[in-house]
């Protein structure tokens, strides 16, 4: 009886450890799926982020160039730049919790700085700042960032000539 005792806790010992490997795997995937879930989403809002500034490009342009511009054209345009950087106060969130990789978040982080960097972004972005209108994650961040690079920075436009205002375009309001 002893004996079968004895083999009665060491197949339940051997049981509890092959669940304690088993519930391991399924953390581990359900991790990595909660990741991807994640990262899927981030994708679509700024998929349609980019859409969004598509369809109002003059105004989001303009506003980059020039903050200054018809209060309507200005509330689109600086809603744009508003949804990018919150996007980037959720991703930076994500990413201290293991939910997004670092290299998506160095990409949103990227395009932020670059176009709060512009003339008209960094008007916006010191408004925003100066309002504490965003969290404090990515007031951090993006002002480290931004100490990097001279403002207002033309690199931008550089790199996405597409944006630079053309002479004349958008006359001073």
């Amino acid at each position: 009886m002893e004996t079968l005792a004895i083999w009665g806790e060491f197949l339940g010992g051997i049981g509890v450890i092959i669940s304690l490997i088993f519930l391991g795997l399924q953390t581990k995937t359900a991790n990595r799926l909660a990741l991807a879930a994640s990262q899927r989403e981030q994708r679509h809002i700024w998929q349609e982020m980019m859409i969004f500034m598509a369809n109002y490009s003059s105004e989001y342009r303009e506003f980059l160039n020039n903050p200054v511009m018809a209060p309507d054209r200005q509330t689109r345009a600086a809603m744009m730049l508003y949804a990018m950087g919150n996007q980037l106060d959720t991703l930076l969130k994500l990413n201290q919790e293991g939910l997004e990789t670092d290299d998506n978040l160095r990409y949103v982080m990227d395009a932020f700085v670059g176009h709060v960097s512009t003339p008209g972004g960094y008007v916006f972005w010191q408004k925003m700042t100066d309002a504490d209108l965003y969290g404090d994650d990515v007031l951090a961040a993006v002002n480290t960032r931004l100490s990097t690079v001279t403002v207002p920075n033309e690199d931008l436009f550089t790199a996405m000539h597409w944006l630079k205002a053309r002479p004349g375009e958008f006359p001073p309001q």
